[in-house]
């Protein structure tokens, strides 16, 4: 007996079979459960696998050497290193008081004992340390005595003189530590000041490192191991996609290039945090790995592509969401601050990793005798089965964190509504000219006028409870929505799949907040199923419906031209027409004249703000800091931003003129990268209007559902899915400004939306190009 089930060995039922015919049929499945069921032998598929470890080696061996090579040429150019005191460095310090602006410029104060953090010099170099100090004290008694010591070790004794500012230049030894940084301590007395009780020793105004001497600046020790962990964990996690070696290189050329380049240009801002790009490197290779282990089985000498059954992305897009907090908790461990997830999700997270790792072991156990691909088979359904588990319980706590939080979204629309009702204007003009991006009423008249019968007889709290109550059920009715479309039976592992991306941030966002975005999700998941049916007109009112509570719907009459759905156009003439009588009979035209005429010319332009993940967002953060909710004002970078952003409308408008029966799900993926646009190329949109992407992933799950899918593609979905779908801005920033890393990482929802285009694009082109294979064909 193979295993306690019905016996493997049984031969098809044959009249009568002799002793012969059963013995043979168990030999050879016995040799093919021994092969791993992939047709290779057990001999041929350790030599075949001992081939290509050996060749992966010597191309890790390469990455490292050329991720070495070109951080080094990177580094040699980064010196000096110099940091003004009191502009952007509270990642360098410690110990000092808060910045001052003074006729020296900006400064700290130290209190007597005061450190700044610098990168590791370069190997086997001394180094020139130049500190600018002055002593402003207003009634000094005698010359400040400055102690400076560096990894502990006295330096130098400088003596200070009064009201001077100047250069004190120190020569630090050769130094060949692994230490991430070199920490220069100054100390000396203190005076109590009178007015806030401070402790003041010097005012440091720059300090400066160069290395001394000739020959090569070489990085450090620590530099040159993290330099060379990228390489080799780039290269593996290429290879962990399904990349072949040459591929898997060039991935590896690249990231080492951006690498490189702001270890070149922004080196305080990069060298303190390089340990953190080999974590995230090691991130990617653990969960590439575990998805790997997981669902696919051995490798097969004849496939050139790793391929996955698509009926098994749910289950990637979940597990690389859980990924995004396991990175979340390593930053935490070292050092970060101000940020983290609620209990109930490390909870739910960490008996998620036990229960996978139970599994694995149980299958592992029961399924001993099975051949690899059924192995995989038979651990992907209760896989499936415990994330939707874990997905329910996210939704479930997420809503309750939802109901509990504050909603100043929703306290806006509210209040202009009680100033409209006590004879007032929706509008407050003065705040929408000073800083619309601000907590200001903005939206159309109609959108207001729901909130009305509210005043009249509910107050904020309850209005709230309603609101937020009504958005819950428009989620389940949009899944429900969604399943019918599709024909989908409820109690599936299909519709466990859609479960799965349920559980995303920008929903509970929405009711947190007590925005619209889950209306629009509703009214624009039924406008495509209205298209699908063919029932254009109304499609047309629900998307004319949904531009009346934001405008930024209006992008789908594009659509509509291109698919040449006349009859849409005239749903949304319709519908404009009548929602807006009924607006104007209830509201009157005069607020309708103000919203047109005095507020929609004057809530253009785009913001740094942290929670604008657009493109022009992004282009605005290279200029102001994340922390500036105000209107972005550089034409340059304005027009940039504006540029890049109407190319991605280009390609969008490129790939929705191929055709597609709207049965199929292409149409429904070029109707998603719509909604994309919507909150990609728009001047401003907060994380919340990210909503809407449901859609498009919801449509690669089912167009994929019955397919083969590139390793590689599914890894990258996946990261796209955890980058939109875990947490908000405040989930890997403490706002606070650690140089340019800060602008880059605090941006990372755009690179998720950017990937999304990506994959929609390259999958709607697939698409095509199959459809005309086969039409070719007949």
């Amino acid at each position: 007996m193979i295993s306690k089930r019905k016996s493997r060995c049984q031969p098809p039922r044959q009249p009568n079979p002799g002793l012969r015919a059963i013995s043979t049929h168990c030999v050879k499945r016995w040799k093919k459960l021994q092969s791993g069921g992939d047709g290779l032998g057990v001999r041929n598929r350790v030599v075949f696998m001992r081939g290509k470890g050996s060749s992966d080696l010597l191309a890790g061996a390469v990455a490292a050497l050329v991720t070495l090579l070109l951080v080094s040429l990177a580094y040699a150019q980064a010196w000096p290193l110099i940091v003004d005191v009191g502009e952007n460095d509270h990642w360098l310090v410690a110990g000092f008081h808060d910045p001052e602006q003074g006729a020296i410029g900006s400064f700290r104060w130290t209190d007597g004992d005061s450190q700044i953090f610098l990168p590791r010099p370069t190997l086997r170099r001394s180094v020139l340390l130049t500190v600018r100090v002055i002593d402003p004290r207003a009634t000094p008694t005698a010359p400040r005595d400055v102690i400076i010591r560096t990894d502990g070790a006295v330096l130098a004794q400088i003596r200070i003189d009064h009201g001077q500012l100047r250069d004190y230049e120190l020569l630090v030894p050769v130094d060949t530590k692994l230490f991430q940084s070199i920490k220069v301590r100054l100390i000396s007395d203190v005076t109590l000041e009178h007015e806030d009780g401070r402790e003041l020793g010097v005012a440091l105004k720059r300090i400066a490192i160069m290395p001394s001497g000739d020959g090569p600046l070489l990085p450090s020790p620590w530099l040159m191991l993290h330099a060379m962990l990228f390489g080799v964990l780039s290269y593996t996690a290429g290879r962990l996609a399904g990349a072949k070696q040459a591929v898997a290189l060039l991935i590896t050329g690249g990231f080492t290039l951006l690498l490189a380049l702001l270890v070149g240009f922004k080196p305080l801002d990069t060298l303190p945090y390089i340990h953190r790009f080999t974590l995230l490197a090691l991130v990617f290779c653990f969960g590439g790995g575990i998805i790997r282990f997981l669902l696919l089985p051995a490798p097969n000498q004849q496939q050139t592509t790793v391929l996955l059954p698509g009926r098994y992305l749910p289950i990637v897009l979940a597990t690389c969401a859980w990924f995004a907090l396991l990175f979340q908790y390593i930053m935490i461990w070292d050092g970060a601050s101000g940020i983290g997830s609620p209990t109930w999700m490390r909870a739910t997270g960490l008996s998620l990793a036990v229960g996978g790792l139970g599994l694995w072991g149980w299958r592992t156990w029961q399924d001993r005798n099975l051949s690899l691909v059924e192995q995989r088979e038979q651990r992907a359904r209760p896989l499936l089965i415990m994330l939707a588990v874990a997905a329910a319980l996210q939704i479930a706590m997420s809503l309750e964190f939802a109901f509990s939080r504050q909603a100043p979204d929703f306290l806006i629309l509210y209040r202009g509504a009680r100033d409209w009702v006590a004879g007032g204007s929706f509008y407050d003009l003065e705040a929408v000219v000073t800083n619309h991006f601000g907590h200001v009423f903005k939206v159309p008249p109609f959108y207001g006028m729901f909130f009305v019968p509210l005043v009249y007889g509910v107050d904020e709290e309850r209005s709230l409870l309603l609101h937020r109550i009504m958005n819950t059920l428009l989620i389940a009715a949009t899944a429900l929505a969604w399943l019918r479309m599709w024909r989908i039976p409820l109690f599936s592992f299909t519709a466990m799949g859609l479960l799965l991306i349920l559980d995303f941030r920008p929903l509970f966002d929405t009711i947190a907040f007590g925005q619209i975005d889950i209306v629009l999700l509703f009214l624009l998941t039924l406008a495509l199923w209205a298209l699908r049916e063919e029932r254009d007109g109304l499609a047309g009112v629900l998307v004319a419906l949904g531009t009346l509570f934001k405008i930024y719907p209006v992008i789908l009459l594009a659509f509509f031209v291109l698919k040449q759905r006349w009859r849409a156009l005239i749903g949304f003439g319709l519908g404009m027409l009548i929602f807006n009588g009924i607006a104007v009979t209830l509201v009157g035209w005069e607020e309708h004249r103000i919203y047109l005429f005095e507020v929609v010319p004057k809530i253009g332009g785009t913001t740094s703000w942290v929670e604008n993940q657009t493109i022009s967002g992004f282009m605005a953060r290279l200029a102001a800091p994340p922390t500036a909710a105000s209107i972005f004002r550089d034409p340059l970078l304005q027009m940039v931003g504006t540029v890049i952003s109407g190319l991605f409308v280009l390609a969008a408008l490129a790939l929705t003129l191929r055709p597609a029966s709207s049965q199929r799900t292409r149409f429904a993926l070029q109707y998603g990268l719509f909604l994309l646009l919507m909150v990609l190329t728009v001047p401003a949109a907060w994380m919340h209007y990210q909503t809407l992407l449901l859609v498009p992933f919801a449509t690669l799950l089912l167009h994929f559902r019955e397919r083969q899918v590139p390793l590689g593609f599914a890894l990258l979905l996946g990261i796209s899915f955890a980058l939109i779908a875990f947490g908000n801005q405040w989930s890997f920033y403490d706002r606070s400004v650690s140089g340019f890393i800060s602008v880059l990482g605090v941006s990372y929802k755009l690179y998720g939306m950017l990937l999304l285009a990506g994959l929609l694009g390259f999958t709607i082109m697939e698409a095509g190009s199959r459809e005309q294979e086969i039409e070719s064909r007949k």
